[in-house]
């Protein structure tokens, strides 16, 4: 009779195998929802927008301050691949909405130590000139947010009028509600 060792370790292959399986898994449990109008009955009130600090802005970013204009708050994270690749539409849609009124604010669950971080991704971005509130998991909490990234648009009366993980869909809700606000 041969004495067999036990195995120690997990070979290449088997660590390969498990990081295959985790991103499937990961496909599989990725939230679908491609975004779209809240309706009535599910609309929440914009929060107030607690974080640890603020990046791309003079001071905190208030809630009382963006009272009575449309204002897209994207959930995000630098260690989040979607977000990373949404940011270059946003900047987009940033560019092409903040003349026209509409406020942007970005809110990321990163702490101070990741500041130097999160500036660098920002730095990466043409036209990510949006305020960015980093340790903001009182905000993420008060909105349940559990995936990233997840984007929400709230309309002049502080309630929500869209939500998704997506872009999809969010100029023609920006469109729709700009043209029910009375001219400047």
């Amino acid at each position: 009779m041969t004495n067999v060792e036990p195995r120690q370790g997990v070979s290449r292959g088997e660590t390969f195998a498990l990081a295959g399986l985790a991103i499937v898994a990961a496909f599989l449990l990725w939230p679908k929802s491609q975004g779209g109008p809240v309706p009535s009955d599910d609309r929440v009130p914009l929060p107030p927008l607690m974080a640890q600090g603020w990046l791309n802005s003079d001071g905190p970013v208030s809630k009382e301050s963006l009272a009575g204009k449309i204002v897209v708050i994207d959930f995000w994270a630098t260690w989040c691949p979607p977000c990373r690749a949404a940011m270059p539409e946003l900047a987009k849609l940033y560019a092409q909405y903040k003349p026209m009124g509409v406020e942007f604010v970005g809110l990321t669950p990163e702490r101070e130590e990741d500041r130097e971080s999160i500036e660098a991704f920002i730095a990466t971005v043409d036209g990510f000139d949006w305020p960015v509130g980093y340790g903001a998991n009182p905000t993420f909490d008060m909105l349940s947010i559990q995936a990233l990234p997840t984007v929400y648009v709230f309309g002049p009366d502080g309630g929500s009028i869209w939500m998704g993980n997506h872009l999809d869909g969010i100029a023609e809700i920006l469109d729709q509600t700009l043209a029910t606000m009375p001219a400047k």
